[in-house]
């Protein structure tokens, strides 16, 4: 399905539910956002060379000119290595919550999260000077000494809305409460 993100880009969910014996189900959820957006790069880029043909750069010094473009390819390599382009949330009842975060140079940042550490899902809400953002958190128990629980955000990167984020949650619980599909 496709919905909009919270900066208002595409992005896209894709929901596999699974379903072993009756007590051994799973889901996974992939959020993947859209490709790395090339025409504002590229209007960067000749905004760039045109002040930079205005002023003469290029006749000043040519190694202020090979600096600037050594400086802006070296940003955009910067800005690929670094965009994730999906995410995944695997829940498996019994067992636990996988999430995965793939970067669009391939590699991948996987955390696992027992069954016995999982309190619940959530969706939380955050504030910033303009607008109220919403994100789902896993709340899981602390691991030290000290009871406690903390909060893991997941869908950070894509930010999808609320009405996503409610399709997604409603998805997830039919996993984690399964006595509820069962009556």
């Amino acid at each position: 399905m496709a919905y909009r993100n919270a900066h208002g880009e595409l992005i896209y969910v894709d929901i596999k539910l699974k379903q072993y014996t009756s007590f051994n189900r799973a889901v996974e959820v992939c959020v993947s956002s859209g490709r790395i957006q090339l025409l504002p790069w590229i209007a960067y880029t000749t905004i760039l060379a045109v002040i930079a043909f205005i002023t003469q750069l290029h006749t000043l010094h040519l190694g202020w000119l090979c600096t600037a473009v050594a400086f802006q390819l070296g940003t955009l390599m910067y800005r690929v290595n670094g965009k994730i382009v999906s995410e995944t949330l695997l829940v498996v009842a019994g067992l636990g919550i996988q999430t995965t975060a793939t970067f669009y140079i391939g590699k991948q940042h996987t955390r696992f999260i027992p069954w016995g550490n999982i309190v619940d899902i959530v969706i939380a809400e955050t504030i910033t000077m303009q607008r109220v953002l919403f994100y789902m958190t896993l709340l899981v128990r602390e691991q030290t000494n000290m009871p406690g629980q903390k909060l893991i955000p997941l869908f950070l990167n894509t930010w999808p809305r609320l009405a996503c984020l409610q399709h997604i949650y409603s998805v997830c619980q039919d996993v984690l409460s399964p006595k509820c599909k069962e009556k």
